[in-house]
């Protein structure tokens, strides 16, 4: 086989009447076979012979993934001429700008794509001949090049006799594809790729991976990505597979070509193995405690199944593997770095994934995991090619250099350029063939069996200022974990003057389809609480020091790589715009100023002096709301308005805009005043609407069993730990009354509880996350132990509901200010709920302070059986505190300044302040 045409000429003699494409729509499957395939791409070659077009000639295609960008692409390549895949996310200029450099004959597009066609050939050169794949042809004299497109459908059409053809004349040393590895419209570097490059990248991708003609594989990734091209055509196409393709490229179509088409066979970058892995979690996570306990005990036995060869993957999980693919025997992925830990997961899962490493100057893959391989590297090289690691230029950490890589998959060169070698002092540019070596930019690392591991991009990499090197993608990788984040890009900042960057920097983009799923208003507080505990998996030089959240997609390659530069320039562009005036722009002016509006400005600065209203400014993002002050400005509002707005639409509100115009759009209210207080509204017994009456009941036999047992567990762990205990006198004989300690882990209630008197105890109840008390086992005990079940992250209100209907009933509310567990143990900055129903209930709060429990579970960390251990020392010390006088109901300090009081206290009992111990 000499050339590209004849390897597919062969598979379409032997599989003539087998079906090649399938393109997937959304009401049905179009099908082409490889006999119908071969002979419109020989009508192609044909035409493009008729009209001149020569060996060597350049043909451009611009549309999406189907058949006849395959009989396009192949028929090209047919008569000896040169395909040049281009973008189609490109605008016209870069278009134009592509068109100028290659100078094709011509250019295959779709009607989505001919105006910018058009455009860019009227700009470029106006006798580039336009074929349209699909589409009506437009009128005569409707544009530029409109007399010159031609339909490809008349074309192929089997109507017409089909014109006798001569052997390609096409030699392996011969170009066969030009793609364009730049987006930029200055300086486009086409990669010129031959026959026997594409021949050689089959060949030994065949030698490592068992596809044949029973395989389906699915075309996720564009055609004018190396990877796609070789995966989803070229290696499918010349063995009798069928491809299938999407018309429209969204979840929902995916997954259902993945279940319907008999998909075996998928390569595709990492964001759908994370998009995959994302959706199984999310279902684990919302089943109870039993199934999630059951399913993490069958992750691990699959694991260490698979180790020893067996894979019960489809036993043990049968609905994941039913959504996947029934089929699915074989995954790939490419393009970007792959979490390797994802990679596990599927792994344990049952799906066999393998990763693949390469460039487009190396016609795809140049490295592949091998069955079974670890995927925290990209493995071994493919037979043929040779890899090695050249030193660094600034050094580094003596354990990486440049990743060199050469064979027969290597590129010719770029096209219509000179590579260019720099100084020699300061080495070779990223993507310079040198003694048959490709210098590829990538920094990596081999280990003793020949498998490569990239580090990083010698271009991307963060010098900090204490000289140590940080990979973004690694540091990414950790904080992407989150449910929440479904972007993130990290960057290096840096004082002006100085060329290193001081800290770490990161974008972030939250997963709104997660966030409405579990009904989150609380965006900024929740994104820095899971910001905050993925923090403490990274040594201290690798952790994000400083974040902010944009809901825009972050700019990205085609290959799902992010465009940092860009994400680099919009920082700075950010950085050197003026804050933002009260109305930017004339419309949010007169919108401000009209009657219906006015009030709620006047509202929003009275709640929160100094914030900027604007029509789109996000509720906590740009005016700096916290979850107490949303909560006091929509009920201020709905005073005003005199309306009151459904519990389920305030979960969706989060500009200023949307709050006003949801107030205006609703009916009135009469039964609301104004003159009232938000809280007072909120915690009155008629606004509390929720029935807590079933959490509230004074119950002995299940508390009182639990505390016991909590106390001889004491005793049992006294040689190990031991509990001191001050301050009980302090404690009122009955409430209501507010006890308020520090949080440092989950084990707090575990240890001040049982650390009560049983009078005191038995008249607690506390409000608790909903997400721990969803099934009938886990809500019953938290009746039996007066735990309201609440979700704190989609309203405040219910939850603070529930703590003056117990206070009303005269309980004894066990609330932790902070409202989280604290990161590193110490005590955080105390929020305003205690206050508000302090000063509303006119109860009382008693401080206290717990320390010495944040070692025996962290947050975020594993349990720490050993210091559970005799010998291990651990001290655990609660301090209570007098009983402070809640704040006046008017007048006096304000509840943010009554919180902080209280944590000045809470810090004083820290240090000491009341030493008389009990020891329990």
């Amino acid at each position: 086989m000499q050339n590209l045409p004849e390897l597919f000429a062969d598979a379409a003699l032997a599989h003539a009447g087998r079906v090649a494409i399938e393109i997937q729509r959304e009401q049905d499957v179009e099908s082409v076979t490889y006999g119908r395939l071969r002979e419109m791409a020989g009508r192609t070659a044909a035409w493009l012979a008729l009209i001149g077009v020569a060996p060597g000639d350049r043909c451009a295609i611009l549309a999406d993934n189907d058949a006849r960008w395959c009989a396009a692409f192949l028929g090209v390549l047919r008569c000896g001429a040169v395909a040049v895949p281009l973008d189609t996310h490109y605008s016209a200029d870069q278009v134009r700008t592509l068109l100028a450099d290659c100078s094709p004959r011509v250019i295959f597009t779709s009607s989505r794509y001919l105006d910018t066609a058009r455009q860019a050939v009227a700009g470029a050169d106006a006798s580039i001949r336009i074929v349209l794949l699909a589409g009506e042809l437009p009128a005569p004299g409707s544009g530029p090049g409109a007399k010159d497109t031609v339909s490809f459908e008349g074309m192929v059409s089997a109507r017409m006799p089909a014109p006798p053809l001569p052997a390609c004349p096409a030699t392996p040393a011969d170009p066969a594809v030009i793609l364009y590895t730049s987006g930029t419209t200055s300086d486009p570097k086409g990669v010129v790729l031959t026959h026997g490059n594409l021949m050689a990248e089959r060949a030994a991708a065949l030698s490592v991976v068992q596809v044949d003609e029973r395989d389906s594989v699915l075309g996720v990734l564009p055609l004018f990505h190396a990877l796609a091209l070789v995966a989803n055509l070229l290696l499918p196409l010349s063995i009798g597979a069928r491809v299938v393709f999407l018309e429209t490229l969204n979840t929902a179509e995916l997954l259902r070509a993945l279940t319907e088409r008999g998909i075996t066979v998928l390569a595709c970058v990492p964001q759908f193995f994370y998009l995959i892995h994302q959706r199984v979690m999310t279902e684990v996570r919302r089943a109870p405690l039993p199934l999630r306990a059951l399913f993490r005990m069958l992750l691990a036995l699959n694991a260490r199944l698979r180790r020893a060869g067996i894979n019960a993957g489809r036993l043990f999980f049968p609905q994941v593997h039913a959504r996947v693919g029934p089929r699915m025997r074989l995954m790939v992925t490419g393009g970007s770095r792959f979490d390797p830990t994802v990679g596990d997961a599927l792994h344990a899962l049952g799906f066999t994934i393998l990763q693949a490493y390469g460039l487009t100057e190396t016609s795809g893959a140049a490295t592949l995991t091998r069955p079974g391989d670890r995927l925290d590297t990209v493995g071994l090289p493919l037979p043929g090619v040779e890899i090695r690691i050249a030193p660094r230029d600034d050094g580094g950490d003596g354990q990486d250099g440049e990743v060199l890589i050469r064979g027969p998959i290597v590129m010719q060169g770029y096209f219509n350029r000179r590579e260019t070698v720099r100084v020699p002092d300061t080495g070779t540019e990223a993507g310079t063939l040198r003694d048959g070596w490709l210098h590829t930019g990538d920094l990596g690392r081999l280990d003793a069996q020949g498998r490569l591991t990239i580090t990083g991009r010698s271009k991307e990499v963060i010098v900090l200022g204490s000289g140590k090197n940080v990979y973004p993608e690694d540091v990414e990788a950790v904080y992407a974990r989150s449910p929440f984040i479904r972007e993130i890009c990290v960057v290096g900042l840096s004082r002006p003057g100085e060329p290193a960057a001081d800290r770490l920097y990161a974008v972030v983009v939250p997963d709104a389809e997660a966030l409405r799923a579990r009904k989150i208003t609380n965006v900024g507080e929740l994104l820095r609480f899971e910001m905050e505990g993925a923090s403490v998996h990274l040594p201290p030089h690798m952790r994000v020091l400083g974040y902010e959240i944009d809901h825009r997609p972050l700019p990205r390659t085609t290959t799902g790589k992010i465009r940092r530069f860009e994400v680099e320039q919009r920082l700075r562009v950010a950085a050197q715009q003026p804050p933002a005036d009260i109305a930017e722009t004339g419309i949010d002016r007169e919108w401000l100023a009209s009657d219906d509006v006015a009030p709620a400005v006047v509202e929003l600065q009275r709640i929160k002096p100094g914030a900027a209203p604007r029509r789109d400014a996000h509720l906590e993002l740009d005016l700096g709301l916290d979850s107490m002050e949303r909560v006091e400005l929509l009920t201020a509002l709905e005073q005003r308005y005199r309306v009151r707005l459904p519990e389920e639409r305030v979960q969706e509100l989060h500009t200023f805009g949307e709050v006003v115009e949801a107030l205006l759009a609703t009916p009135g209210a009469a039964d609301l005043q104004d003159a009232a207080q938000p809280w007072d509204v909120l915690l009155s017994p008629d606004g509390n609407r929720t029935p807590w009456a079933p959490w509230l009941q004074r119950r002995w036999l299940v508390p009182g069993t639990l505390l016991l047992a909590a106390k001889a567990l004491f005793l049992l762990l006294r040689p190990a730990v031991r509990v001191q205990v001050s301050g009980l006198s302090h404690l009122p004989p009955h409430g209501p009354y507010l006890i308020c300690p520090n949080h440092e882990s989950y084990l707090d209630p575990l240890f001040l509880v049982p650390a009560l008197p049983w009078r005191i105890a038995r008249q607690l109840f506390s409000v608790g996350a909903s997400e721990y008390f969803e099934t009938p086992l886990m809500r019953w005990l938290s009746m039996q132990l007066n735990v309201v079940p609440v979700d704190p992250d989609a309203s405040l209100v219910p939850a603070m509901q529930a703590g003056a209907a117990g206070l009303r009933d005269g309980r004894v509310l066990l609330l932790f200010p902070e409202g989280e567990r604290s990161i590193d143990g110490t005590v955080r900055r105390f929020k305003k709920g205690a206050a508000i129903l302090s000063r509303h209930l006119q109860a009382p709060v008693v401080p206290v302070s717990v320390e010495g429990v944040f070692p025996i579970w962290p947050r975020n960390r594993p349990f720490n059986w050993r210091a559970l251990l005799p010998g291990a020392g651990t001290a655990v010390r609660i301090r209570i505190g007098e009983a402070m006088a809640p704040p006046a109901r008017e007048g006096g300090e304000t509840d943010g300044e009554f919180a902080a009081r209280l944590r000045e206290v809470v810090l004083a009992l820290r240090a000491g302040a009341q030493c008389s111990a009990v020891v329990r």
